[in-house]
């Protein structure tokens, strides 16, 4: 008689599918928010590697069109570049370094006679792989960065 009472006031439905779920779109959200804030912390290395080998670049003086004075007439003075040194001392310090084990790429330099910019790339996997899907492009990143610098003129 107990037995039939007790049984009366349980609810028929079972909670174990709804908890499931609930794990499944935690670990989802987990799985997520890991792969972007490792994505978000490779580009900002990618970043300041970028930037300082572009502002070392940037030092490299021609001069001749230094010490012929091309904008000396003009009212924002530059200090013009030499675009073959810069291009080769920024490639040369790129090279140098490795971002999580992997080499970074140049997509493309730009140089002017008073700036100069570069876009470097790198391609990484995810460090969490999607369990379910076993797709190599699912779990790659390419995380891409554009940088440049110029060469202002600062009097004495």
């Amino acid at each position: 008689m107990a037995i039939k009472k007790w049984l009366k006031c349980q609810s028929r439905g079972s909670l174990i599918p709804l908890s499931f779920g609930f794990f499944l779109l935690s670990m989802s959200l987990l799985f997520i928010s890991i792969n972007i804030a490792s994505a978000y912390s490779v580009k900002k290395e990618l970043t300041n590697v970028a930037e300082s080998a572009i502002n070392k670049s940037a030092q490299s003086i021609n001069s001749l069109a230094y010490y012929a004075q091309l904008n000396r007439f003009s009212n924002n003075k530059r200090v013009p570049l030499d675009c073959m040194a810069a291009n080769i001392e920024f490639h040369s310090l790129i090279k140098q370094v490795q971002i999580s084990g992997k080499i970074i790429q140049v997509s493309s330099f730009n140089c002017q006679l008073y700036e100069v910019s570069a876009e470097v790339f790198i391609v990484g996997d995810l460090p969490i792989q999607i369990p379910f899907i076993h797709s190599e492009e699912l779990n790659k990143v390419t995380i891409t960065t554009k940088v440049g610098a110029s060469s202002v003129y600062i009097p004495n």
